[in-house]
């Protein structure tokens, strides 16, 4: 709940800043004046607020969009912000007094609202400027190299000291992100980086780290990569980190102390007895002490580090370079939680009768039953060494190639027959398939429940995919998913139903026999829920190591949903928190670089 609070607040201070700005420098354009030639002290105080306002046209380092498909509106930004800008110029121009010191002061704040709105309109440029430039390189294996000898030269710069190591993962992870750029759509290059021997099966022969280590660094690693691409398309941290955009934000940042120490000289012995003067102090020190805030907190990020990295020879740099890193590298990026729903879950059909009618005569009672019921959780270690393993086990049947399995490349992995009743499974719809596996996963739960991870992740993962279903069925490309959901809950729903359930989940059911439901019970497709998780169940429990072949079932349907999500979802999910499915997108190739983290030659890496 204080997520979407913070992030209603959010969308709606961003939505409305641009109109209450228009609307203030609308109100400041008819501006009574009673002798053109000199306004007078009032009228050029309220000249001063036009620059204020343009000021914050330009938005907080912290957020050049809301939205991804703000990045795509740069040329109409452009017009608009220049128009407001003109408004202000005449602003100041009609305000403007020979004889008051007061409007000295509009150059220096014009100077910072001018800076400010070519900043924000640059950053949204330089989101997919890239796309429309990179034409102009040519793609070859020499300038793939090039790009990878960057990245060592820069790692082999830091002393082999253990100190540098936060420093050298963060660097890992910029350069894996600058090479293969996941944020951009279709980017020319990606094919043949990633042609190379980046496989997530290959470990390296480094015996100082343990695997379980090894697979906690690949999430680490995948955290620090997201929140480069959410700085990309959100903030404009890429242009900041410039020298271009330093410069900038320090001849900012002087004009903003310039004009509030111009302001206090004047009116320093009336500030307190005008309420009028008050006011325009009380917004310059918030304007100066809100510049000074973006530049102090500059130095505390992944991107700091990157170009502190780079430029070695600056004075202090290596002492403050390790401090800094461990700073960052005990950032929390994202929510690191995952969301669950469960259909079997008895408050899905618990509520009280008065609210259950209000929510039938609207037709909302299932949608609405899973998003208020589902909850959030803790990603243990456990889980994340269990993904990372069971992905490494399913490369090896993928071998690079796009992922249009979600549970074949799995059976022929433990052995099992094509000709089994378990692909019947994977041949439905996949929001059918997601629900048929959820509901045998539960049932199995609940009677041959293991303290193995496989077992654990297998209930993790099987709650998440049904999350994802019914809270983002865009990110799984089933559009008719609440359908198939609310039909689902209404079978369920129903005493029949129920008891079989039941009766499926008691330990004494060796393998109960598929019942075929009443006419009264049955739904009006092909698709009959329960006998489907009827044989599934009966499948499974003839197995000795169902939970491992469970748990890489799951595994193999989230690396396809992730697969084959749209990269714009994927972007989507990042100002909200994060969500595990990009975190696996990102570790099935996209930008998966283990080999350079741990020193392996890159002429063995590169070039076979």
């Amino acid at each position: 709940m204080t997520s979407i609070l913070a992030r209603f607040v959010t969308w709606a201070a961003y939505l409305l800043l641009t109109y209450v700005a228009t609307i203030a420098l609308g109100k400041l354009t008819v501006v009574h004046i009673d002798n053109p030639e000199n306004p007078g002290n009032s009228a050029v105080l309220k000249g001063l607020l036009a620059p204020l306002l343009l000021m914050q046209l330009g938005y907080p380092d912290s957020i050049t969009a809301y939205a991804v498909e703000d990045n795509r509106l740069g040329l109409r930004q452009t017009g608009k912000i220049g128009a407001k800008v003109g408004l202000g110029i005449w602003i100041l121009i009609r305000c403007w007094d020979d004889s008051s010191p007061v409007s000295r002061l509009y150059f220096p704040l014009s100077v910072v609202a001018i800076m400010n709105s070519a900043l924000w309109v640059w950053a949204l440029q330089l989101v997919y400027g890239e796309n429309s430039s990179v034409d102009s390189w040519h793609i070859s294996e020499a300038a793939v190299k090039d790009v990878y000898e960057e990245a060592k030269q820069v790692l082999n710069a830091l002393p082999n000291d253990k100190k540098f190591d936060s420093a050298k993962f963060i660097l890992n992870a910029y350069f894996s992100f600058k090479r293969l750029k996941p944020h951009l759509v279709n980017w020319p290059y990606l094919p043949l980086f990633i042609s190379f021997k980046t496989s997530i099966d290959s470990y390296p022969p480094d015996h100082s780290f343990t695997v379980a280590e090894i697979k906690q660094d690949d999430f680490t690693m995948t955290e620090i990569q997201l929140n480069f691409i959410f700085d990309m398309l959100y903030t404009k941290a890429a242009f900041l980190y410039t020298k271009l955009g330093l410069i900038g934000l320090l001849i900012s940042f002087f004009c903003s102390v310039s004009a509030l120490c111009g302001f206090t000289m004047i009116f320093k012995s009336t500030f307190m007895i005008d309420k009028y003067i008050t006011y325009t102090y009380a917004l310059l020190m918030v304007v100066t002490s809100f510049e000074l805030h973006q530049i102090m907190t500059l130095a505390f990020s992944d991107w700091a580090v990157v170009k502190m990295s780079m430029n070695l020879e600056a004075p202090l740099v290596l002492r403050l370079l390790p401090f800094l890193a461990e700073r960052c590298m005990k950032q929390r990026r994202w929510s690191r939680s995952m969301g669950q729903l469960n259909l079997l879950d008895h408050r899905l059909f618990g509520w009280p009768k008065p609210v259950i009618e209000v929510l039938d005569w609207f037709e909302k009672r299932e949608i609405f039953s899973r998003y208020w019921l589902h909850s959030h959780q803790a990603i243990p270690s456990s889980l994340k060494v269990l993904v990372v393993q069971k992905m490494a086990e399913l490369e090896k049947q993928r071998h690079l190639l796009p992922f249009t399995k979600r549970g074949e490349w799995t059976l022929r992995i433990y052995g099992i027959p094509e000709e089994d009743e378990l692909i019947d499974s994977f041949r439905m719809d996949f929001d059918e398939s997601i629900i048929i596996w959820h509901l045998a996963t539960e049932i199995l739960y609940l009677t041959e429940r293991k303290g193995s991870t496989a077992c654990g992740g297998s209930k993790l993962l099987s709650a998440y995919m049904m999350y994802l279903l019914a809270v983002f069925p865009s990110l799984l490309s089933v559009p008719a998913a609440h359908i198939t959901l609310d039909k689902t809950c209404s079978l369920l729903r129903h005493p029949d139903y129920k008891n079989a359930i039941i009766m499926l989940s008691s330990s004494n059911q060796d393998g109960p026999q598929p019942v075929e439901p009443s006419e009264v019970t049955r739904i009006t497709c092909d698709w009959h829920v329960l006998l489907d998780v009827q044989k599934l169940v009966v499948n499974l429990r003839r197995m000795d190591n169902k939970w491992e072949i469970i748990s890489n079932i799951w595994v193999e349907m989230l690396c396809y949903a992730a697969y084959n999500c749209q990269q714009h979802d994927h972007a989507k999910l990042l100002r909200k928190g994060g969500e595990l499915i990009t975190h696996v997108w990102l570790l099935l190739g996209v930008s998966h670089d283990r080999q350079l983290r741990y020193g392996v030659p890159e002429t063995s890496l590169l070039f076979p």
